[in-house]
């Protein structure tokens, strides 16, 4: 009894789960080309992420630069190597005034001038 019960299930049942049909041979490709081709993308995507962290970086880099940026002194020398001025020390000012040959005189002013020794006499009179 068993045994027919069972024969009668199988007979029964087997219609409600049908076998899985096997893909066409063009369906099975194209599948294929298209993982291909996302795999293919994967890695390009991973390549510009690359490139757009290092472009960070380097923007970055650049932004602490221009931050950290100070002015450069007249004359337009700038002395990378050289800390900040000596609080006690008061800076050197160039003098104003103007040479015979129409240039600008290269002597430190007196403190508290405008002009040099020489052309702070000159002022004067």
């Amino acid at each position: 009894m068993r045994l027919v019960a069972l024969i009668l299930l199988f007979l029964f049942a087997a219609p409600a789960f049908p076998q899985q049909a096997q893909a066409p041979p063009a369906e099975l490709e194209r599948v294929e080309q298209t993982l291909q081709t996302l795999t293919e993308l994967k890695a390009k995507v991973a390549a510009i992420e690359a490139q757009i962290d290092q472009l960070i970086a380097e923007l970055s880099e650049r932004k602490g630069a221009i931050q950290n940026h100070q002015p450069v002194p007249f004359g337009g020398i700038s002395d990378a190597s050289a800390g900040p001025a000596d609080p006690v020390k008061p800076k050197a000012v160039r003098c104003a005034a103007i040479t015979g040959k129409g240039e600008r005189c290269t002597r430190s002013a007196v403190a508290g001038s405008r002009y040099c020794r020489q052309h702070q006499v000159a002022h004067q009179r």
